[in-house]
């Protein structure tokens, strides 16, 4: 299947679009700490980022011909042959470095020597400040050529100082050539002739270019290295230390951890989906911070989805922590180290900063919840006991269980949010999908208690998960259509609500334990949801999934809620005939095409979807339960103790 959307990434930097139509990069993007943002560095549709050139006899080769894959799911790659020139091309990230390498690989297939020209060049229209919103960055753009490592091209942000830059680094030497709108008969081509300055509606463009000569069958390989850094001499460097490294090692090096990391399904198309898909949570979910180097973790890195640069934590912990557990232990618990350190002063705060900040205020019981939940199920999965003897984890995890007891009813075992799950107000306070999630926190703390032999908050934890068990089976069962169910939400002064969000299904309560499939409040639940009685089932559709009033389309959520809940079969039939954002996980899709509707480039939807066909098809990562400790502290399992401090991950 041809792809539509190319894009690929490491910790630093984002490529998160590529244009097939001019084989170039529409735009790169890193995470800033300064700024709580993503920066994206933009071109345009007619003037990429970045572009490969090549000429034959001083004619242009028509890229627009080429065919694309995204190669191990993760490296997009292109061929194109054309008067007796067969090009190659693959860009990929250099895992643990700060940048991209773009390859080009030409063989002649002539009789005769081809004299071809070829390099990159590029455009730098604006500069755009991401939290859920793009806007425009104010400062001067730079071009010049390296003041300390000669020929080299950079280009620079600069406020009251420089900010963050790019250098482009060729395996070898080329013209370098760098021209602003401002100034566009001044061509700079050495340090001796100043800078290129673009202001606001301004572009920056830059070119790279050599010439060379083919003999009949020779191939030739030409590698742009392409770093990021805070200023010139950063940038410059992240470049040369790419080429110091070689294309051949980082190459190397990105195949292996990609086949190290690779997930089977036992076919072909779901193998795509499910790789496709855990790569990009995994590198899109998080990210490295520009300016500090620090774990951050995001609902997604591309503005091309409306929540990009936010912490959620029902995003990071409940939907893309399941992922990266999947495929990397010792990542997820960085993961959670982060959510119970980083992101604790507001958790239960419907979305925050990456620094922890509240964004968009309100309490959200779901969002309180989701560090627990990840919590245990990293401790089952890794048989890592050694988090929980962790003064961080422990302070924060006192910390969610004080603020759960401040949400209870002061005489019924139910808790109220202010927020659903779909981050709407609560019509009425006491949800039941995010009271079985509380009451799962606290069976979950009884069993982590008991694990490290503190008994008196294990019983404690037991006997209130009892009460909440008990009050939602006595509060939250009416009379529905099809018989009794749960209902969405109750004020226990009577009144209720049928409704339900993908978000938070109520679907998922066999998948949380809280009941076993069979129980008939919840059949009659899950066939409520699934039918005409719903009006945001789409159970007649071509594409039949459940939505919500906001979206109204089917919910890719919903996919993965029936992925995890025995709907299987329904599942997988879907997805194989679902185009979705080209593979990737949305937030919902045409209900007649399939195609996606919106949110697209839903990095932490992808890792849910991920992690939800893994263990539809039976990857799970639940192990045996580790034994309780007899010790004051229990190190890490050996595969996890090696991997902590690896330089991949940093």
């Amino acid at each position: 299947m041809s792809e539509e959307r190319l894009f690929t990434a490491n910790r630093f930097l984002a490529v998160p679009d590529i244009l097939k139509s001019r084989c170039g990069i529409l735009d790169i993007s890193f995470v800033y700490s300064l700024y709580r943002a993503v920066i994206e560095l933009h071109g345009s549709v007619e003037e990429p980022f970045l572009e490969p050139v090549i000429f034959i006899d001083g004619k242009p080769v028509d890229l627009s011909k080429a065919e694309w894959e995204q190669q191990m799911h993760w490296i997009p790659a292109f061929n194109v042959s054309e008067r007796n020139l067969q090009v190659s091309s693959r860009i990929f990230p250099a895992l643990a470095h700060r940048g991209f390498v773009w390859l080009l690989e030409l063989t002649s297939e002539a009789e005769n020597p081809l004299n071809i020209d070829l390099g990159w060049k590029g455009h730098w229209k604006e500069t755009d400040h991401v939290v859920n919103v793009s806007k425009p960055m104010t400062g001067e753009r730079i071009g010049a050529i390296s003041s300390r490592y000669d020929g080299i091209p950079f280009i620079e942000f600069r406020g009251t100082a420089p900010l963050f830059a790019v250098a482009f680094e060729p395996s070898e030497p080329m013209k370098a050539e760098i021209t602003s709108d401002a100034h566009p008969d001044k061509v700079i081509s050495s340090r001796e002739q100043g800078e290129a300055v673009a202001r606001r509606n301004e572009g920056i463009r830059y070119s790279l270019t050599t010439s060379i000569t083919l003999e009949p069958g020779q191939t030739r390989t030409i590698a742009l290295y392409v770093g990021i850094g805070l200023e010139e001499i950063s940038a410059v460097a992240s470049a040369s230390d790419l080429k110091h490294h070689t294309w051949q090692e980082l190459l190397s090096d990105l195949y292996h951890w990609l086949e190290s990391h690779k997930l089977n399904a036992g076919d072909e198309q779901l193998n795509r989906i499910l790789n496709k898909n855990s790569l990009y949570n995994f590198f899109f979910s998080e990210a490295v911070t520009l300016d500090t180097e620090e774990l951050v973790l995001v609902t997604a890195r591309s503005s091309r989805y409306q929540s990009c640069a936010a912490y959620w934590d029902r995003d990071a912990m409940l939907w893309s922590f399941p992922a990266v557990l999947q495929i990397e232990p010792v990542q997820a618990r960085r993961m959670i180290e982060y959510a119970l350190t980083v992101q604790l002063r507001n958790v239960g705060v419907r979305s925050r900063f990456i620094d922890g900040v509240a964004l968009e205020p309100g309490f959200e019981l779901d969002e309180l919840c989701a560090p627990i939940y990840a919590l245990q199920m990293y401790v089952r999965a890794a048989g890592d006991m050694s988090i929980l003897f962790d003064r961080r984890v422990q302070s924060g995890v006192n910390r969610i269980h004080k603020i759960l007891m401040s949400k209870k009813h002061d005489s019924v075992a139910l808790f109220e949010t202010m927020l659903m799950p779909n981050d709407k107000a609560a019509k009425y306070p006491y949800l039941t999908y995010n009271n079985v999630l509380a009451w799962r926190a606290l069976r979950n703390l009884q069993w982590m208690y008991e694990l490290i032999h503190d008994m008196d908050r294990s019983e404690d934890n037991k006997i209130l998960a009892r009460q909440v068990h008990q009050a939602i089976m006595s509060n939250c069962i009416v009379e529905g259509p099809f018989g009794p169910m749960f209902a969405w939400s109750v004020d226990l002064n009577g009144n209720y609500e049928l409704r339900d969000e993908p978000a938070g299904s109520l679907q998922l309560l066999s998948w949380l334990e809280f009941c076993t499939p069979d129980l008939p409040a919840y059949r009659n639940t899950v066939q409520w949801i699934h039918s005409s009685e719903n009006p945001y089932s789409f159970h007649d559709a071509p594409f039949a999934a459940p939505g919500t009033e906001h979206q109204n389309q089917p919910s890719i959520l919903s996919v993965a809620n029936d992925l995890l809940t025995g709907r299987v079969d329904h599942a997988l039939d879907f997805l194989r005939r679902a185009r979705m954002d080209d593979g990737i996980a949305c937030e919902s899709v045409d209900k007649e095409t399939g195609r996606v509707a919106t949110g697209p480039a839903f990095a932490s939807c992808a890792g849910y979807l991920a992690f939800a066909l893994g263990h539809a098809l039976g990857a799970s990562i639940l192990g045996p339960e580790p034994e309780p400790s007899d010790r004051l502290y229990e190190p890490p399992p050996p595969e996890i103790r090696d991997t902590m401090e690896s330089p991949e991950l940093h």
